[in-house]
């Protein structure tokens, strides 16, 4: 009964609206504010009519993009009390959602695996609550996802046009948040390969990268103009200003194995003391990938400070089966970029380009943990190995889920409906979660 439920075509569109309820469900109770007090770069502009630079504020580093447009929601706030600001990550995440709907939509025919692909968007704890913090957060994840959507049109037409649009996008990504430096090779490297696919003269395609370079740099490259000229580069972290001595993480060779689970289960937040935890990147973004691991996010304290804690360990526990399947995906989607770079020159012109497609997600996506991985290695910080900072290639996770769940369909009947049930289970202990917590929050 619950399987057939997800192999009706309309599931979909019922699921993207109980999506969009679910968010404005917990605007009313889930605090504005997460972990970085992005609201005093909002009140800076508001307060002194300009930008601030990168030492004048902890997350001055960060582009303006998200922060000017806060400004009209602002302006009936103040900086103690930041809801009407809170209503544009509301607005910018329920619009995400809809264009993921979109993009699941146009690439994946399956209905049943498609449908239980797409209660990841719905329901994932770091998705979900990033997106409707007063951060750029969530304008990320939608400039992400609106990258997805204008490639797909890319590949399907590669016209100038369709270049300047991926141009405007990945500009306004690098205007909302420096993690958009992951999409710059991996965009201009998919726009050169399927010119050169289309064998276009070598003079024309350096003209048109020239111009796609030259458009992306000048919408996007305010921050890094303005370091470069007060920083002398064009990158600056704040912990290369404010240092965070206190979250030195690595520890030896364990902190890049230690995967202990049932440590995990038993300490499912850090509020629970057991630092230990700390000190191993794959515990770290796993847990803060899955449910509120950092305790200070936000004030959905009643899963922190009592025993409700445990709903996480729940989570921690079942999502290790879309983990592995993600996983599956992740592997098959290698396989196949593999397979199309040692094939390419006896492909025709729309297969090299169909895998060329499914070639650039797996490169968003990996570029856009490297990067974090880069961060959290240079500053061996904690918080640097966040879940959160890779999901604006989202897309690329939700493929990779769907390209895991297909070949176990097609592999073993078994496997598969382990595998969906375990996920639809996921979905049920995160609604359980949220309301919960929502109704906590209400009544208290």
């Amino acid at each position: 009964m619950l399987i057939s439920f997800f192999k009706r075509d309309q599931t979909l569109k019922f699921l993207l609206w109980f999506g969009i309820g679910l968010r404005i469900v917990l605007y009313f109770t889930l605090s504005p504010y997460g972990a970085d007090a992005h609201g005093e770069i909002i009140n800076f502009i508001a307060t002194h009519h300009r930008l601030p630079i990168t030492r004048e504020a902890f997350c001055a580093m960060h582009p303006p993009l998200y922060y000017l447009l806060a400004q009209p929601f602002f302006a009936f706030d103040s900086l103690t009390n930041q809801k009407i600001t809170q209503l544009l990550s509301v607005l910018i995440s329920s619009l995400n959602l809809y264009l993921l709907y979109l993009l699941g939509k146009h690439y994946f025919k399956n209905t049943l695996v498609l449908n239980i692909s797409f209660l990841l968007a719905i329901f994932l704890h770091s998705y979900v609550t990033f997106s409707l913090y007063v951060t750029n957060d969530s304008l990320s994840f939608l400039i992400g996802t609106w990258c997805f959507w204008l490639l797909s049109k890319y590949f399907q037409a590669p016209s100038k046009k369709n270049e300047y649009w991926l141009a405007v996008a990945l500009g306004l990504g690098l205007l909302a948040k420096g993690t958009f430096l992951a999409f710059v090779p991996v965009v201009f490297g998919a726009i050169a390969l399927t010119l050169y696919i289309l064998k276009v003269e070598w003079k024309q395609l350096i003209f048109r990268l020239t111009i796609f370079g030259v458009l992306t740099l000048a919408i996007g490259g305010y921050k890094f103009a303005e370091n470069w000229y007060y920083e002398g580069r064009p990158v600056v972290h704040n912990m290369d200003i404010f240092p965070l001595n206190s979250q030195k993480t690595y520890q030896g060779p364990k902190s890049f194995y230690a995967f202990n689970l049932p440590k995990l289960m038993k300490s499912p937040t850090i509020y629970n003391r057991d630092f230990d935890l700390l000190h191993v990147y794959p515990i770290v973004m796993y847990a803060t990938f899955w449910y509120k691991y950092a305790d200070l996010e936000n004030d959905y304290d009643l899963g922190v400070k009592t025993n409700f804690r445990y709903i996480g360990s729940l989570i921690y526990l079942v999502a290790l089966i879309p983990t592995l399947v993600i996983l599956l995906g992740l592997w098959l989607l290698i396989v196949q970029s593999i397979q199309f770079l040692t094939s390419f020159s006896s492909l025709s012109s729309n297969e090299a380009i169909s895998a060329l497609e499914k070639t650039t997600w797996l490169a968003l996506l990996l570029m856009s943990i490297a990067l974090v991985l880069i961060a959290g290695f240079k500053y061996d910080a904690w918080s640097c190995f966040h879940g959160r900072l890779f999901l604006q290639s989202f897309f690329s996770l939700l493929a990779m889920l769907y390209t895991g769940l297909s070949y176990l369909q097609s592999r073993s009947t078994l496997l598969f409906k382990l595998s969906s049930l375990g996920i639809i289970c996921l979905a049920f202990l995160y609604s359980f979660y949220f309301g919960i917590e929502s109704l906590y929050k209400f009544i208290g």
